[in-house]
């Protein structure tokens, strides 16, 4: 029987840059971690997608770790039932290992690749490389103002909020989700289920809560109290001795967006544009009642202008993700014809005799 598989994002192209998670792809105790090296086009993510698609169809349990700049990419693979995991170690996520030997293992694709090939183009690949980290420092700009008109959004409806109100259906979420202590310390794991890719964005909630069968839906505009439900039953879940996997907003990598308590089975999603999600066992909870309307009345102009705004910005963001990634595919194409995919074949069938039991 195929083991189940599960997709997600380890970081991701924010407000604050280049933001990552990636300490969160592995518990520390971790059997194995191999770090990929080797610059772009060498064949990592194939590398990965291929161990990933051979663990599965022998029944391990399969995490993929999506690229936030190319979502088609990976940037990592966890094989859950062995405790194992396969990251990409290269710029912008630098990984190094912390455990040489015992645990980290780093396998260089570059050994693969003809290197008098490359230096034949070097000032094309130098080129491609300042491009890149130009238009990505452009889309960070962007992002960044974007959360600044996305804020004042925020706050304006939050001074709209009736706050007792949230307090009532936060303390009901509370006794209705944790009911009672559990044993032991609860653990968190943060990573991303949605990102701001080149193809626009991108979220796997359908796959991180597939297999979930108590969920609950807040639905609301910006500054009605999301965020605040769920810290607090994120505080109270491992106060109470459960763990928890909380993914992050890909805007704002701090604010907290999805939380999946799994031991009970239940997850609290934020379902907002751009990523709207309800499935049909969900119980969904609108919050934009909670807002007096006549205050809503009162700043509607400046909500229009914020909203407005702030999709613009999001969009203008996304187009210059979007360069990025094209002058990143022709950055590749220096590269590719320098590798011998027969060498990396070979290597990555070696890799999986010594991971397979």
């Amino acid at each position: 029987m195929s083991g189940k598989i599960k997709h997600v994002f380890p970081g991701g192209n924010t407000a604050q840059g280049f933001f990552s998670y990636y300490n969160y792809i592995i518990p520390n105790d971790a059997n194995r971690i191999f770090i990929l090296k080797g610059g772009p086009g060498v064949g990592k993510s194939t590398f990965m997608k291929q161990i990933g698609e051979k663990m599965t169809s022998n029944g391990y349990n399969i995490e993929y770790h999506h690229c936030s700049s190319d979502n088609n990419s990976l940037d990592g693979l966890v094989i859950q039932n062995s405790n194992i995991a396969f990251i990409d170690g290269t710029s912008p996520h630098i990984v190094d290992p912390k455990n040489p030997g015992c645990v980290d293992e780093i396998i260089n694709l570059g050994q693969f690749w003809n290197q008098t090939q490359l230096v034949a183009n070097k000032p094309q690949i130098l080129s491609c490389n300042q491009e890149i980290q130009r238009l990505f420092q452009r889309a960070y700009r962007i992002l960044r103002a974007a959360k600044s008109i996305y804020d004042d959004w925020k706050i304006t409806n939050s001074e709209a909020l009736d706050t007792a109100k949230i307090n009532i259906l936060t303390n009901q979420l509370l006794s209705s989700i944790l009911p009672k202590q559990n044993n032991g310390a609860g653990k968190l794991r943060k990573l991303f289920a949605s990102a701001i890719t080149p193809d626009g964005p991108t979220n796997y909630l359908q796959s991180i809560f597939a297999d979930v069968s108590n969920i609950y839906i807040l639905n609301g505009e910006p500054g009605t109290g999301k965020s605040f439900i769920l810290e607090s039953i994120l505080a109270a879940a491992l106060r109470k001795g459960y763990d928890a996997e909380v993914y992050y907003c890909a805007l704002d990598p701090v604010k907290p967006e999805h939380l999946l308590l799994p031991q009970l089975s239940c997850g609290i999603i934020t379902s907002t544009a751009p990523h709207l999600f309800s499935p049909k066992n969900a119980v969904n909870y609108d919050l934009n009642p909670f807002l007096r309307t006549e205050l809503i009345r009162l700043y509607a102009n400046e909500i229009s202008y914020a909203q407005k705004t702030f999709w613009e910005l999001f969009y203008k963001a996304i187009e210059t993700i979007k360069k990025a990634k094209q002058v990143h595919d022709l950055l590749e194409s220096y590269y590719i014809p320098s590798m011998d995919f027969n060498a990396v074949q070979s290597y990555k069938d070696h890799i999986l005799s010594r991971i397979i039991y």
